[in-house]
């Protein structure tokens, strides 16, 4: 038995598809001990703030946390770990992927939009939505996709828990990258992702804390963070 507790101008030419990957019982263990540190810092933060208000919020990541604890527990006899596999980049680069997915569900869950959507890349559903909010704000205004795009999506939040949860996670994924991505030795024709790879998780992170309308995270994961993974690790698609 194995329980781990961490406590403590580049443009990607692809066809932008929800991707699904193949995972394995060590990247599904990597994921939820990021997880775990993740909501663990977010319990830390809330600390600080005394208000009603975030008191909630605290109790929302102590609950998260032992969500998670509990499918560790649930999984531990099903789970098959090898943790020299913890230091394989395609294991580490299959955890980032799971990773952004948990941005996409946070985000989508911030605004009150089905993970489904967010995972599922229903990017006409997710417009019309937005579309639809920002029409209620201003019912003078007819907003376009650029104005979303360019707009502080903030007076929509319906749930800062799950959106500080995004935050945080994109926040990880980019601690992750630079630790271990970073100066990863892949195949040469794909050393570029890398650099793609980067640059749009540093994208991620920047348009969360600016609050951009959720079908701009979508399109970073889907479009840029997702595939540049993929072509720098080889990663395989879930069948």
């Amino acid at each position: 038995m194995i329980v781990a507790f961490l406590l403590a101008g580049n443009i990607l030419v692809t066809t932008v598809i929800a991707h699904n990957f193949s995972t394995d019982d060590n990247s599904t263990f990597l994921t939820l001990i990021n997880m775990i540190l993740i909501e663990n810092r977010l319990i830390n933060q809330s600390l600080y703030d005394n208000s009603a208000a975030n008191a909630s919020i605290h109790s929302n990541y102590i609950e998260n946390i032992n969500e998670i604890i509990d499918d560790i527990l649930v999984s531990e006899d099903s789970l098959l770990i090898d943790s020299d596999q913890f230091y394989n980049n395609t294991i580490i680069a299959t955890m980032m992927a799971n990773l952004g997915d948990e941005v996409l569900r946070k985000y989508g869950y911030a605004f009150g939009i089905p993970s489904n959507m967010m995972i599922n890349m229903n990017f006409s559903a997710i417009d019309g939505l937005e579309k639809s909010v920002i029409k209620k704000s201003n019912p003078n205004n007819h907003p376009s996709h650029n104005a979303l795009e360019m707009g502080n999506y903030s007076a929509n939040i319906k749930d800062k828990t799950h959106y500080y949860g995004a935050l945080e996670t994109s926040k990880r994924m980019l601690e992750v990258y630079e630790s271990d991505l970073d100066s990863a030795d892949t195949s040469s024709q794909h050393n570029s992702s890398l650099d793609i790879l980067k640059n749009s998780l540093t994208e991620l992170n920047e348009n969360i804390h600016n609050y951009s309308p959720p079908s701009k995270i979508m399109e970073i994961v889907h479009g840029k963070v997702h595939p540049s993974l993929q072509l720098a690790f080889n990663l395989n698609f879930k069948r």
